[in-house]
């Protein structure tokens, strides 16, 4: 028997399967119906399905929302690593001899000019909304141009101060109203852009802000009603204003937070609206104790990079120089991809080893980088890929160029002039396993991030065990320094070793 834990999400998600298969179905020669008849058929069984669930469920967090709520505590943002880092970066002499078990390259590769780049804009497509007598909104999202439809009756603003009975009424009001075909045209975006969760997120909010684009507190909550509604575990709270929230399914740092039966939720009104980030400096809220019945999905960061931003394709060109040649490699991008990436709110650190590069970037580089490496010994490549990391752009810490602690995505690394040690440790990390596919390890010291790599031939140096393997150390921060090389002042330091 279907039950209300059932309705929310699953049913908006079906709408997105039963659209494929319904089509497939419609083409075979055995069906004389048409995609539309089918099409209307299951809409016809989804509105009965929402409707014989809406008002119990509604009902009942209604009474929760009436109810009076309770205070909770605003914390402040937790840091990843307050630890000073260098803000001089000491260089290794560049050896000019091979190291020990080191081959030695006989002949380069003669330069040749690099032809300009193509970078393709993205094939993805959205389908387009069909004919409705609901009015829809139309914005800009990462350079797609998105419309939603939505039921007049969803839009009442929020008047007065924010109270549990004006929230109450608020969420009274939208349930009333026909808010399916938008929740429905939402997860359809999501899935044919591949959005994470906090994209979603985003292109809900981005939707809200087009209806409400000078009421913050009405914004946020049509951004919550139609999250709940998506099946995701938003949630609001209040002090002079409404907060949205939502809990994620690792730590986020740098946003403020309260915890609420065992599980913690993160404001997002700053890391949507405000680009530096900062936290409310309120120290209290207040929140309501229930939750709607369908709405368990806490926000996943995940896939950072498939989601492809559109924008005019642009390209910027690295330099580095090893063994006495010069190489050049174009990467592309677009400005809507680099705002894309620089929404996300800071996260674990072997988040940035794991994300990648979107695809345009990621077959541009490989593609330049590979013959670069090709016939060499696994140390020969990884010191070239290390010489690149090191010196393809210049360093600053995040404090010097964003003035907070910013850690960045690989094509944030190669967009950005100045980038710092964890920056550059996730680039060549996956550089290395993709070029490579040689295990590597995050070196994580206080104030300093390095990795280590896992070779099957031999390699000398400073070395660590760890998993039932042998590491060894490679610097993509400390300049000229080869496989084997850390930085002196951390000779005596025990990193925090971590697999990603």
């Amino acid at each position: 028997m279907l039950t209300l834990k059932h309705i929310g999400i699953s049913l908006a998600v079906t709408s997105l399967c039963s659209l494929t298969t319904l089509s497939s179905y419609a083409n075979t020669p055995s069906n004389p119906r048409s995609a539309a008849d089918e099409f209307a058929q299951w809409r016809q069984q989804t509105k009965e399905t929402f409707q014989q669930y809406l008002d119990e469920n509604d009902r009942a967090f209604i009474g929760f929302l009436k109810e009076s709520w309770d205070p909770v505590e605003l914390k402040r943002p937790e840091q990843q690593n307050t630890e000073p880092k260098p803000v001089e970066l000491p260089k290794a002499p560049v050896i000019k001899e091979p190291i020990a078990n080191e081959p030695i390259i006989d002949s380069q590769p003669q330069a040749t000019p690099t032809p300009p780049l193509t970078v393709p804009p993205p094939t993805v497509a959205i389908t387009p909304l069909a004919p409705s007598q609901q009015p829809s909104a139309e914005f800009n999202f990462y350079g797609y141009a998105i419309e939603v439809p939505y039921d007049t009756k969803l839009i009442k603003p929020a008047k007065g101060s924010p109270n549990s009975d004006m929230i109450a009424n608020q969420w009274q009001s939208m349930a009333l109203s026909n808010f399916q075909p938008t929740v429905e045209r939402l997860l359809q975006i999501q899935h044919e852009l591949q959005l994470s969760d906090w994209a979603m997120l985003q292109l809900t909010a981005a939707f809200s802000g087009t209806l409400y684009p000078r009421d913050d507190n009405s914004r946020s909550l049509l951004s919550w009603f139609l999250l709940v509604k998506s099946g995701y575990d938003a949630r609001v709270a209040f002090n002079n204003s409404i907060l949205l929230l939502m809990p994620a399914d690792e730590p986020v740092f740098g946003v403020t937070y309260f915890t609420l039966n065992d599980k913690r939720y993160y404001t997002l009104n700053n890391a949507l609206q405000s680009p530096d980030k900062r936290p409310y400096s309120s120290s209290q809220a207040y929140t309501y104790q229930g939750q709607y019945d369908a709405a368990r999905t806490q926000m996943r960061f995940i896939p950072a990079d498939a989601f492809m931003a559109r924008g005019e394709p642009k390209v910027r060109q690295l330099t580095f120089t090893d063994a006495g040649q010069e190489w050049r490699v174009d990467i592309p991008y677009t400005d809507a991809q680099i705002a894309y990436l620089n929404s996300l709110p800071q996260l674990p650190l072997r988040r940035y080893f794991r994300a990648g590069l979107p695809a345009n970037a990621k077959d541009a580089l490989l593609t330049q980088l590979r013959p670069m490496i090709n016939g060499q010994s696994e140390v020969v490549a990884v010191n070239r890929l290390l010489r690149f990391v090191q010196t393809a752009f210049a360093y600053q810490t995040d404090e010097q160029q964003f003035h907070y602690e910013n850690y960045l995505f690989p094509l944030e690394t190669l967009y950005y002039p100045y980038s710092d040690c964890e920056d550059r440790a996730a680039l060549f990390a996956w550089l290395t396993e993709t070029l490579l596919n040689l295990d590597v390890v995050i070196l994580d010291y206080p104030g300093h991030v390095a990795t280590a790599v896992a070779f099957t031939e031999p390699a000398v140096g400073s070395s660590i065990n760890f998993g039932g393997k042998h590491y060894t150390i490679a610097d993509p921060t400390y300049v000229n320094a080869t496989v084997g090389m850390g930085m002196p002042q951390y000779e005596q330091v025990q990193p925090k070793v971590e697999a990603f």
